[in-house]
């Protein structure tokens, strides 16, 4: 097939659906509209990073050069090559307003100079902004044990904005907000909005109790994604497990409100004893509702959860998997964790072992610093599950004492959950062959199941070292 280049002189721009972030591996390329992260090598986030300044071909291709101090000659083909299929696809487009070269190259160095000298990631890939604790039901699964105490005043509305502007300088991609209920806070559509024009994907988890026609409209002009839970197809089922009678209806209510205002939905459901059998049901109401992503997330045995509610592993599997395949005849995206990459003695391919983007996807979350939870009075924690009263030693930092940033690079809690190493842990971690894909999977369960060890193996792992 003949090659297709470039023209030198064609400026070249990083479409703005997508955003482009160093790291000490390469880079990550995030694409806004579908939610997606590519991982990518040194050199490919490189050329990225400087189609941002909008460049010509020949412009990139000469800083390249100063870079890997290599000739323009020798790697002209290859920049355009690399670049050409990007153009197609729409992942870069052309330009006509040709930037600074100058300033391209110095913010590359600073950049680089500055991801260089870390081991984990520059930034968390999301940030969960819980803005009230307050909650309009009483979930029997809810990861915490209400009711949750604000430790003193919550985060003003100034303060707030002063943090996502912080987030998205440290280029975190996505801003999950949420609660309690985040709709009991009259000034969610002013965050929603603000976070949106500051470049986030903003995404909102609510029980839809509170959503009505005129929220939704407000909503809907900021294209953020909505997350309304739906545990059942049978109303008992759903209004027992939310404690809420109507609950169902409601929620049901709200999607199929949402939907008409063409905004992005999706159905979330807790996995559990009580829904176990009723969910191939609910794949013929999703399609009907007309929403296309059914994120099915497993019951984790903290806050007013127990392990008497939660399914085995390899249960939970087969029942994830006939649906999948259920779904994919609907046109239905199901988004479920696999929390171990393997059942038995299944084996893995040494080459995902070695590949540190992987690795961020099948390692704990907190280790490799995918997410961040800030709570509604300013606190962050490392985790969803290591909320609340039950773990006042695991506060990462407070951001009226510090900057995100700091507490991002210099929090003590933080930095001892990504300095795991396998000669730390205890139990059948310490020898498994696993360990540097799984890193011990999830800390919290592990921490909370063993009264405060956190480096005891997660309690859900099936596999025994032989």
């Amino acid at each position: 097939m003949e090659k297709v280049l470039l023209d030198p002189e064609s400026v070249v721009q990083l479409n703005p659906n997508y955003v482009i972030r160093l790291e000490y591996f390469g880079g990550i390329l995030y694409d806004k509209q579908h939610m997606g992260y590519y991982g990518l090598n040194r050199t490919a986030s490189d050329i990225l990073f400087l189609t941002q300044y909008s460049l010509s071909l020949s412009d990139i291709v000469s800083l390249l050069s100063r870079i890997y101090e290599l000739k323009p000659s020798e790697i002209m083909d290859v920049v355009s090559e690399f670049l050409y299929p990007l153009l197609t696809n729409g992942v870069v487009k052309k330009g006509h307003k040709k930037g600074n070269p100058n300033n391209a190259f110095n913010q590359l160095e600073k950049m680089r100079k500055f991801v260089d000298q870390l081991k984990y990631l520059s930034a968390p890939l999301t940030a969960f902004l819980y803005l009230t604790w307050k909650c309009n039901i009483k979930c029997k699964y809810c990861f915490l044990k209400a009711p949750r105490r604000l430790l003193r005043e919550p985060l003003t509305l100034e303060e707030i904005k002063k943090v996502i502007d912080e987030l998205s300088e440290m280029r975190t991609f996505e801003l999950c907000i949420t609660g309690g209920e985040p709709l009991l806070d009259q000034r969610l559509p002013e965050v929603v909005k603000y976070a949106c024009e500051r470049g986030f994907t903003v995404n909102i988890t609510t029980n839809g109790l509170l959503v009505n026609r005129e929220l939704a409209k407000k909503l809907a002009t900021c294209n953020v994604n909505v997350q309304v839970p739906l545990h059942s197809s049978d109303f008992k089922i759903h209004d027992e497990l939310t404690g809420m009678p109507g609950s169902f209806e409601k929620a049901v209510d709200t999607i199929k409100l949402l939907v008409n205002l063409n905004m992005n939905v999706s159905v979330i459901t807790i996995l559990q004893k009580a829904n176990k059998d009723d969910l191939r049901n609910m794949l013929p109401l999703i399609k009907e509702l007309g929403v296309h992503v059914w994120n099915i997330v497993e019951l984790k045995p903290v806050g007013r959860a127990d392990n008497s509610m939660a399914i085995p592993l390899k249960e939970r599997l087969k029942i994830i998997e006939e649906l999948e395949r259920e779904a994919n005849k609907l046109g239905i995206q199901i988004i479920a964790e696999k929390p171990f990459f393997f059942v038995g003695d299944k084996g893995l391919s040494q080459t995902l072992i070695n590949d540190e983007f992987y690795k961020l996807f099948t390692r704990c979350g907190v280790r490799t610093g995918r997410y961040v939870e800030i709570t509604p009075d300013g606190f962050v924690y490392p985790c969803d599950l290591l909320l609340g009263d039950t773990f006042p030693n695991l506060i990462a930092g407070d951001l009226r004492q510090n900057t995100f940033k700091e507490i991002w690079h210099s929090s003590e809690i933080l930095n001892k959950f990504r300095n795991l190493k396998q000669e730390d842990m205890h139990g059948k971690c310490k020898s498994c062959i696993y360990f540097d894909l799984c890193g011990g999977k999830c800390r919290a369960l592990a921490y909370s199941y063993y009264d405060g060890d956190l480096y005891a193996p997660d309690p859900r792992c099936p596999y025994e070292p032989k």
